[in-house]
């Protein structure tokens, strides 16, 4: 994909610092009730859907209308959703609402929803002691590629000697395409991605190292960060080779005003290909678009193109407006910033990237 499709860093006047504005196509601002937040987001032609605990609904791209929303059947909630939409099919993971995704219940069942109609394309039972912990807090599943990815950890007794085990199923018919255990001692491990597979593991004692796990049939590829005090965000993005990862600094939290860093790797070998450090807030979410990385830059009030191949800053544009934490969507040349903050002043802001 050229990078003029980007349209550059700036085509503002040489006197007016910043960046360009991107054209606000339409906004959702503060919402009645608690209707809860996001889930995921699912951007194809023409379609904006966003995925709640009790719901997905969609709307126009590029103007906002309402098209069509989906429930789960009975008392189901929706616990999990896939990061892509291969197909334009999003897949939910639906649990009994008062499961809470331990067991508890016999069976889960995934939906694969056409984006464009709002219609069921498909829907399976699935039962739940294959794929261990499912719910919506849940860090052990994953969904996308068309495939489910998951970590099945050791009971409590046999921890210290069973190794935890990946194992990754077709979404659509729950065929185990491969499973293959994590080698090492680990106290937590949760699962990022599914296509590829990347695992998140840290160990079990005080002040342990994180690791990622790019995991395959086959193979297996182990990345570092460059202090045992870092961590993973919890959101990756891949463009060929690189993979890129926010990293967490201890003290998360307390540190927003200083920025967050976006770190790219080679899937291949595990090598740092480059660092790119925000100018503020904690709102980052790598998103593989047109070719290119798109991150949140400030407090989702600036987009930033980078060239995954060396980190080098290709377009960049100011977005009207703030979200804290927010989920990145796009098709084309439209781009949806959607805030997962409890009570944001606008849920969700559209533009189109000019």
């Amino acid at each position: 994909m050229p990078e003029s499709v980007w349209g550059g860093t700036s085509a503002r006047p040489w006197w007016r610092r910043g960046p360009a504005s991107a054209p606000r196509l339409w906004r959702i601002g503060r919402e009645k009730g608690d209707p809860g937040a996001p889930l995921g987001a699912w951007a194809v032609a023409g379609t904006l859907a966003l995925a709640r605990f009790d719901r997905v609904q969609a709307y126009g791209l590029t103007a906002g209308e309402p098209l069509w929303t989906w429930r789960p059947p009975g008392d189901e909630v929706i616990a999990h959703v896939s990061r892509d939409s291969p197909d334009g099919v999003g897949v939910v993971l639906h649990i009994p609402r008062h499961d809470g995704g331990d067991s508890r219940a016999e069976h889960v069942r995934l939906t694969g929803l056409d984006l464009g109609t709002g219609k069921v394309a498909w829907s399976r039972r699935q039962r739940a002691d294959e794929l261990g912990s499912v719910g919506g807090h849940a860090r052990e599943v994953a969904l996308g590629g068309g495939r489910i990815a998951t970590v099945r950890t050791p009971a409590p007794a046999l921890a210290a000697d069973t190794e935890p085990t990946i194992r990754v199923l077709d979404a659509r018919t729950g065929t185990l395409q491969w499973e293959r255990p994590l080698p090492g001692d680990w106290g937590d491990v949760s699962v990022l991605a599914a296509r590829p597979v990347v695992v998140s593991a840290v160990g079990r004692e005080e002040g342990a190292a994180h690791r990622l796990h790019v995991m395959g049939e086959d193979a297996e590829q182990t990345i570092e960060p460059a202090t045992s005090q870092e961590g993973f965000g919890p959101h990756t993005a891949v463009v060929g080779d690189t993979l890129a990862v926010e990293l967490v600094p201890p003290h998360y939290d307390d540190q927003e005003d200083e920025g967050s860093e976006l770190r790219a790797f080679s899937g291949t070998t595990g090598d740092v290909l480059w660092r790119w450090h925000s100018t503020s807030g904690r709102t980052v979410f790598p998103l593989a678009h047109r070719g290119c990385l798109v991150v949140l830059n400030g407090y989702g009030d600036r987009a930033t193109v980078l060239d995954p191949a060396d980190g080098r800053v290709v377009a960049e544009r100011a977005l009207p407006g703030y979200s804290h934490r927010a989920l990145l969507a796009a098709s084309e040349d439209c781009l949806a910033v959607i805030c997962t903050a409890a009570r944001p002043n606008h849920r969700v802001r559209v533009f189109r990237w000019k």
